[in-house]
């Protein structure tokens, strides 16, 4: 069995900076009068996004809160596929009775929509209502997976590695949430 490894997110400043050279150099498009968002985000609110991600987006606050989640790292086989890369949050229940929870993300969307959860779940404190030992995954293409590099992989092949995760982590028995 391939081994599981922490992961940690840690984007370097250099490619930060690069980010910040290309928001710098964007040549914004004219828009159609009184378009609103029949043609797409209307040129105010593009300008506004821009402004906020020069001057008061912080990658490295935003780095830091991706950091506090467990997260891990693996490799998975897919019949007919390389074997992928796969990120995960894996957060552990407390509670002996817990149940296994796959959560997987939405498109577009990513790991991070069950950041605000995870405690909710993992630990009822009272132990009146169920508790949940949390494995969100980046599907591969997404976050900090591999991407696929064969045609072909669809629903079956996402399903394939979400289940093939769980046995790993040894969950045999599982909830889903999507």
């Amino acid at each position: 069995m391939e081994s599981i490894q922490t992961f940690q997110v840690s984007v370097p400043q250099e490619l930060v900076d690069q980010l910040d050279q290309k928001l710098s150099l964007a040549s914004l498009p004219n828009e159609l009068e009184d378009s609103d968002w029949e043609y797409g985000a209307p040129l105010a609110d593009i300008k506004r996004l821009l402004e906020y991600w020069q001057q008061d987006y912080d990658w490295q606050v935003q780095e830091a809160r991706i950091n506090e989640l467990p997260q891990f790292m693996t490799q998975i086989s897919v019949n007919g596929f390389d074997n992928l890369d796969i990120h995960f949050v894996h957060q552990t229940s407390p509670v002996e009775s817990a149940i296994p929870l796959l959560f997987v993300h939405g498109w577009p969307g990513s790991f991070l929509e069950v950041a605000k959860i995870l405690p909710l779940l993992a630990d009822t404190n009272d132990g009146t209502e169920p508790a949940f030992h949390i494995v969100a995954p980046s599907l591969p293409n997404f976050g900090f997976s591999q991407g696929v590099t064969k045609k072909g992989f669809s629903l079956p092949q996402y399903a394939e590695v979400c289940h093939n995760l769980m046995l790993k982590l040894g969950y045999t028995q599982y909830g889903q949430f999507n």
